[in-house]
């Protein structure tokens, strides 16, 4: 993954409330998995065993988000029943993409997630609660426009840091 999408995701990680931060997990996990699905391609392709570390590292990080989702879970809710045994398929898929190479296996993953993510993304979009995280550092981002030139602005507010 590179640095651009994971400061991506810390930034929104900051400014999510519960539901929003399941649906960034999802889409941390989707995007391991194209990693995963790219460095697979380029090994089969180059028929070198150069790409395989960093294959097994894109299996291993989608294999802790999926474990991350399975701690979230409230089984106070027959529903989390359900999504354990899905979550626990991906992970057996995951597992089984590590030894068989195969894309096949990938896409497994993505078939069960996608419609999952989907309906999270629903429920976000419903979900009015405040961000879990409280006194994060407020970034404001945009553009200025002089007479000649377009300048871009940045600036974060000096909120950080504990309330006494």
């Amino acid at each position: 993954m590179t640095n651009d999408k994971v400061s991506s995701f810390k930034f929104r990680i900051t400014e999510s409330n519960r539901t929003e931060l399941i649906c960034i997990l999802y889409e941390i996990f989707f995007s391991y998995i194209e990693d995963a699905t790219a460095e697979l391609r380029k090994t089969k392709e180059q028929r070198s065993m150069e790409g395989l570390d960093a294959y097994g590292e894109a299996l291993r990080s989608a294999s802790l988000v999926v474990r991350h989702l399975e701690d979230a879970l409230d089984f106070s809710y027959e529903i989390s029943g359900n999504l354990f045994s899905l979550y626990s398929f991906v992970e057996r898929s995951l597992a089984k993409a590590s030894y068989r190479m195969e894309e096949e296996d990938l896409e497994n993953c993505l078939k069960v997630m996608k419609p999952l993510y989907e309906s999270f993304s629903e429920v976000a979009a419903q979900d009015d609660s405040k961000p879990l995280m409280q006194n994060t550092q407020r970034v404001t981002a945009g553009y200025t426009y002089g007479r000649n030139d377009v300048t871009e602005a940045y600036g974060a507010s000096d909120n950080r840091g504990f309330f006494a």
